[in-house]
């Protein structure tokens, strides 16, 4: 009968505990669709996959911008271990709901005494269980800020994303030009051979002298330590590009073109409201709800728990048995954590500065960014209206008047020389124009659409 009466206190007890202790929060894991997932979408990505097995078969002759932001998001170990960090910190706040072990305990009273105590038979023993029960609801505060936590990760999770899609396509854009640049200091290269060919038969007919010669000479050798060093340059930034998409042995010849000109940007009013769904914005705006959790989670540590014992006591001496029970909890005299308290709601202030700060520079760099897209733009269209078709026009009519006398080796050598630092112009303008339209994609998360390639580079 003892051993029953002590079984069923236990059971009842574990009863009422389990019981109380069930009833937690749940948190939905359901993701909302939001301005990150569209921008996504608009280089064909719905969902990542776990391997390359699994994301694309490759044109080995070109690679294509969304083939290569694929690999790179499934390459990148950066953002593999940011995605496992939102894992721990949400296995962070199931040990945080987690409430405390019960405890059982076993005392053994008036033992080994003298006189009447002197054996077991005075003596009085008590099986018990103690449980602390939390209060104040510090269980799903702490759960709470731990989950706050991971959506902070995941964001800082999709910032990482963002810039490395944006990266790429920077880097796209230089291999574009240098390409282009490669090509167009090619063909300079044989108008000079050409023209070099054509004042070697002048020189035997004694009609320039070797002075000319040297001169000639002199443009193309610069154009092949040009030609040479673009080369260099357009190697290092395959191998760059290689690095982002995480895989070094990757084959490709080219890439593809993605620069374009006249973009359709919408005012700077609009864009404003679009930059307030950046993950960098929207990070610190759920560092705020975290750091305003943190206080509820310090002002419930400030409630005491309730510690109650439950248990069975055989009272040998008169062969009887009795209930045991007991609570207690701390008085909160010196120790009512108004420190940490304090501290918390500071941290709230102080991440409402930074957001503010990071509102302010993201507002001061999309202004910046407009102005250099319009700013470029207007370079690009003198460049290509005006600049580009004088020089052509000058130097085919120097290039002939040379032929008969009309203009000297000097003037053909200097007509030469500014069509081609007008032509790198172009390009340098066209691929530094994209780039601040790429960057400005993704601070506002928004594709622009455009009205046309650029003209030099439409044969990429």
């Amino acid at each position: 009968m003892h051993r029953k009466m002590c079984i069923t206190s236990t059971v009842l007890f574990l009863t009422l505990s389990a019981i109380v202790f069930g009833q937690t929060d749940s948190r939905s894991s359901s993701t909302k669709k939001t301005a990150v997932n569209k921008y996504y979408q608009q280089f064909g990505i719905v969902e990542i996959p776990d391997s390359m097995d699994e994301a694309t078969t490759l044109d080995s002759s070109k690679l294509k911008l969304n083939d290569a932001i694929l690999i790179g998001l499934v390459n990148s170990p950066q953002l593999k271990a940011k995605g496992m960090e939102i894992n721990a910190l949400q296995a962070s706040a199931l040990q945080a709901e987690l409430y405390p072990n019960p405890e059982v305990g076993l005392d053994l009273e008036n033992l080994f005494g003298s006189g009447n105590y002197g054996s077991l038979g005075q003596s009085e023993n008590t099986f018990y269980v103690t449980q602390d029960f939390v209060l104040g609801g510090r269980l799903s505060a702490g759960r709470e800020v731990e989950l706050l936590k991971s959506d902070l990760a995941a964001w800082d999770l999709e910032r990482e994303r963002l810039a490395l899609i944006t990266e790429i396509r920077k880097t796209f854009t230089v291999i574009s030009s240098l390409q282009h640049q490669n090509r167009l200091n090619n063909q300079l290269l044989n108008i000079s051979l050409d023209f070099q060919n054509n004042l070697n038969r002048r020189f035997k007919a004694g009609k320039v002298s070797q002075a000319e010669i040297a001169r000639a000479s002199l443009i193309s050798t610069s154009l092949e330590i040009l030609i040479q060093n673009r080369e260099m340059e357009l190697s290092s930034e395959i191998q760059k590009l290689k690095a982002l998409l995480g895989n070094p042995n990757l084959s490709f010849n080219r890439v593809e073109n993605i620069c374009n000109l006249e973009y359709n940007i919408p005012e700077i009013a609009e864009l404003r409201k679009s930059i307030l769904n950046s993950p960098s914005l929207a990070q610190y705006q759920t560092d705020l709800k975290r750091a305003e959790s943190a206080v509820m989670f310090e002002e419930s540590i400030a409630i005491p728990d309730l510690s109650v014992s439950l248990g069975y006591r055989r009272i040998n001496e008169t062969n009887d048995n009795v209930m045991v029970i007991g609570a207690s909890i701390p008085i909160m005299i010196f120790d009512n954590n108004r420190g940490s308290i304090q501290e918390a709601k500071i941290r709230v202030d102080q991440t409402k500065y930074k957001y503010s700060g990071m509102l302010n520079s993201s507002e001061a760099r999309l202004s910046l960014l407009i102005n250099n897209i319009k700013g470029l733009g207007t370079m690009i269209e003198k460049l290509d209206t005006e600049s580009l078709p004088q020089a052509r026009s000058a130097f085919e009519i120097i290039d002939k008047g040379n032929l008969v006398g009309r203009f000297t080796v000097l003037d053909v050598l200097d007509s030469q020389r500014s069509l081609f630092l007008l032509e790198s112009q172009y390009v340098n303008a066209v691929a530094e124009y994209n780039r601040n339209v790429i960057e400005l994609e993704e601070l506002t998360l928004t594709k622009f659409n455009f009205e046309k390639k650029a003209r030099i580079l439409e044969h990429e």
